[in-house]
């Protein structure tokens, strides 16, 4: 499709090179395509737009470059957002999100809290009116900027449109400086954060997200037609810098700051060891919460290679595939990735509750389960390596963290040299630094552990644990998304490891239970293949706009809602006990899923029994389309059946 970039080399007559303007063209349309275009240089892969009259321009020049895919419509803001995250998450490239003038921003901001604190690039284009309008009583205009400058890398609020080259290049030069903060971060200003879980910098020193203001000329549709030159048409033209190129083109130079880290905490561990020589090993363990931010075969080989026991959420998406072994294999003295659920060995009975490490190795976010929070307070004073995103000074989980043993948005090669540097701890002939009684504890512990748990879910009767277990064990789904609040917890517990990959996503940046939908949506459209979604009714609820977009996904994706009845999170809590809870806190809705999913033209399946289920995901993991899948369990199900599985535990 023709664009108006290309009116001024085609077709251009005599009348129309000496009044030196490009006849039908419109200046906000030239506008538009130039940013789409250093979009397009930046990474941009999807897009996904809200219309509105003063987006109009933005969304008809997405919809026609050749190289950016509008994945989704939506009409409500705050779902296309999470969408957008979804898309980002999953595609790994950044995503651009198009919105129109006035209270859409605000809309925005439940995913773009979320992007911030997991350092996921979006770019947000509020579309606006001209800065003339600005403050003068005209209706749809909001303070664009002063909404999202908390949770943003970078912005920009370009000038008003003007017939000019000059002009034309100012804005390609804001727009740039605010798209390489999104791929590439930006300098860390406030240098050391104070600490892991506090507020971050405005100008947090990570790629993530950036937003970009665009006035447009015109009061109402933004496609109105204004004169533009030849000049600025070819201003427009220009050559971009590819972003990507810029990055992958810089030199890498060894990063050495894993093996200096390695050296230093080494000296600390040698000194609480006193007299005592390494030549019997380490008690190392690893610890991966979820999001870790590396890749995850860099763990896996870190793992593998040190042989330290890892203490991986089921969010971390370490439990799945041919590197991660589990603790009966590993029981048995095989080599590898030792993956142990944090449940099985201090749960219950807590029979690893009192095992004391040496060094502790953390990556990503805190974990979900509170036994382990438990756990790690007790080794407040044990070393620890903490891999992370930036630079940080306190971690609540290690108080005892030296700010220069952070190991800071490392390289696949830093993690590599990391590992080897903790593998020439061990005197030869060792091959690995970890103490081998140590590491068969573990692995005799979780073994153990898991394998009483099995037993006594698979004696449970129908309710919440039982059929939440039987989901994340069921075949066929090449990605789960792992909702917040009881989902994510009944995950860390269930999620079993296993050798088919799986890859797992989860929104725990701020943890909330918002857009929970949406964010599956764009992941289903990123993969393509099959997805399962694990989310409570609650979630449901806050996401229901969500279920238009579902309209669009045309692979199997399945919605396990787990009906209970409200927040049932909150029966674990000292709270339920309250006269007034249940009206209160616990909020109980009539909720007919399967009407929902009528009017939506969606696949249903209500199901009260382990068959009914099983045949359900079975149904919904080939269907080319959204499935919602009604799980019906009595509303206090959980917390009791999580009392027996405890006290199964504890007493076996």
């Amino acid at each position: 499709m023709a664009t108006v970039l290309d009116v001024a080399t085609t077709g251009s007559g005599e009348s129309r090179r000496a009044a030196g303007v490009v006849e039908g063209a419109s200046l906000n349309a030239v506008w538009v395509e130039c940013i789409v275009e250093m979009l397009s240089a930046a990474g941009v892969r999807h897009a996904v737009l809200c219309p509105g009259g003063r987006a109009s321009a933005m969304c008809l020049a997405f919809d026609a470059h050749p190289r950016v895919a509008v994945e989704m419509v939506c009409t409500d803001e705050r779902s296309g957002a999470f969408v957008a995250l979804g898309l980002a998450k999953a595609s790994g490239s950044p995503v651009a999100l198009v919105t129109t003038s006035g209270s859409a921003i605000a809309n925005v901001l439940p995913a773009l809290t979320e992007a911030d604190a997991a350092d996921v690039p979006l770019v947000v284009l509020t579309c606006d009116r001209p800065r003339a309008l600005r403050g003068a009583g005209f209706g749809q205009m909001a303070d664009h900027l002063g909404a999202t400058r908390a949770f943003v890398r970078a912005q920009a609020d370009l000038a008003d449109p003007v017939d000019s080259a000059h002009a034309m290049s100012q804005a390609r030069g804001a727009l740039a400086v605010a798209l390489a903060a999104m791929v590439e971060g930006v300098a860390d200003r406030e240098g050391v954060l104070s600490r892991a879980d506090a507020y971050p910098p405005a100008r947090r020193p990570t790629r993530g997200p950036v937003h970009v203001n665009v006035p447009l000329a015109g009061v109402y549709d933004a496609v109105e037609t204004q004169p533009v030159s030849v000049e600025t048409v070819r201003a427009a033209r220009a050559p971009m810098v590819s972003c990507e190129a810029a990055v992958s083109s810089q030199a890498h130079t060894p990063d050495t700051r894993g093996v200096e880290i390695v050296e230093r905490i080494m000296a600390r561990v040698c000194a609480k060891r006193g007299a005592r020589p390494l030549d019997d090993g380490l008690d190392g363990l690893i610890v991966v919460g979820p999001e870790p931010g590396v890749p995850l075969d860099a763990i896996f080989a870190l793992a593998a290679a040190t042989g330290f026991p890892v203490l991986a959420d089921a969010g971390s998406g370490l439990r799945s595939g041919p590197a991660a072994l589990a603790p009966q294999a590993a029981s048995r003295g095989a080599a590898g990735a030792l993956i142990v659920n944090a449940f099985d060995v201090f749960g219950g009975a807590a029979r690893l509750a009192a095992a004391r490490a040496e060094l502790i190795v953390r990556f990503g976010l805190a974990p979900v389960m509170p036994v382990l929070h438990a756990y790690l307070e007790t080794q407040a004073d044990v070393p620890t390596i903490k891999i992370a995103p930036c630079s940080v000074a306190h971690d609540y989980l290690h108080q005892a963290l030296d700010p220069r043993d952070v190991l800071a948005a490392p390289s696949v090669g830093a993690l590599r040299k990391l590992a080897e540097a903790l593998c020439r701890i061990a005197p030869p002939p060792r091959a690995t630094p970890v103490a081998f009684s140590w590491r068969d504890r573990w692995a005799s512990v979780a073994s153990y552990g898991a394998r009483e748990r099995r037993a006594c879910v698979a004696s449970l009767e129908w309710g919440e644990v039982a059929a939440v277990h039987r989901v994340l064990a069921a075949p066929g789904f090449a990605f789960v998304h792992l909702g917040n609040s009881m989902s994510m917890r009944h995950a860390d517990i269930g999620y079993d490891v296993r050798a088919i990959r799986q890859d797992v996503y989860v929104n725990r940046g701020v943890s909330g239970i918002d857009g929970t939908l949406s964010t599956f949506i764009g992941e289903a459209l990123a993969r393509r293949d099959a997805g399962l979604l694990l989310l409570g009714d609650q979630a449901l609820v806050h996401d229901l706009s969500a279920l238009a977009s579902a309209q669009r996904v045309s692979t199997p994706a399945c919605v396990c809602v787990i009906d209970n009845g409200g927040g049932a999170i909150f029966d674990f809590l000292p709270i339920a006990q309250a006269p007034a809870y249940r009206r209160t806190i616990r909020n109980p809705y009539r909720l007919d899923i399967g009407a929902l999913a009528q009017a939506f033209g969606l696949a249903h399946r209500r199901v009260e029994t382990r068959d009914a289920l099983d045949h359900a995901l079975a149904e919904a993991a080939a269907h080319a389309g959204v499935t919602l899948v009604e799980v019906a369990v009595e509303p206090h199900s959980g917390a009791m059946q999580m009392h027996q599985l405890a006290q199964a535990l504890g007493a076996a």
